[in-house]
């Protein structure tokens, strides 16, 4: 039996088949997401009362005022929504992040932006052409307080984009 092992084990020493094959290989770069301001967000002139309100700027630069605000067009200066032009891979997705709320700061109380509203040219998607463009607008509502200290109050939104 032990002869028979040895016999089977020296036949298979020296005896191989190799096979190979070949696989093709490639790599895709891709545009950058990029967004670059190009507007900013301006809630223009207005008048504390005595009770809280907000002034509301949509995305097509209109101006609205609840509760204790007031405006006129006696002020001349006129509201406008953030703008951004985004760009990147030519029909890919992306998604849009920005804060929930953020502050103004300035002589009184801070106020707070909240209640964002976008608008996009068309919906998500980065147009057909080599470094496709989206133009992005951001409203948003300002929260004024009851007797708000006049003067100018300045602030930020961080506004990211992401392939989806």
């Amino acid at each position: 039996m032990a002869g028979c092992t040895a016999l089977a084990w020296a036949a298979g020493t020296g005896v191989s088949q190799a096979a190979t094959a070949t696989a093709g290989t490639s790599a895709t770069v891709v545009l950058p997401v990029t967004i670059t301001k190009t507007a900013d967000l301006q809630f223009g002139k207005f008048m504390s009362g005595a009770s809280v309100g907000t002034v509301v700027v949509d995305t097509a630069n209109a101006q609205s005022v609840t509760g204790g605000v007031t405006t006129t067009a006696a002020f001349s200066t006129t509201a406008a929504a953030a703008a951004f032009t985004i760009s990147g891979e030519p029909t890919s997705t992306y998604a849009i992040t920005f804060p929930a709320q953020t502050d103004l700061t300035g002589p009184g109380t801070p106020m707070t932006i909240g209640s964002f509203t976008t608008a996009i040219t068309s919906g998500g998607t980065l147009g057909t052409f080599v470094g496709g463009n989206e133009t992005l607008k951001l409203g948003a509502t300002l929260t004024v307080g009851a007797s708000q200290a006049s003067g100018t109050y300045n602030g930020t939104v961080d506004v990211a984009v992401n392939y989806n």
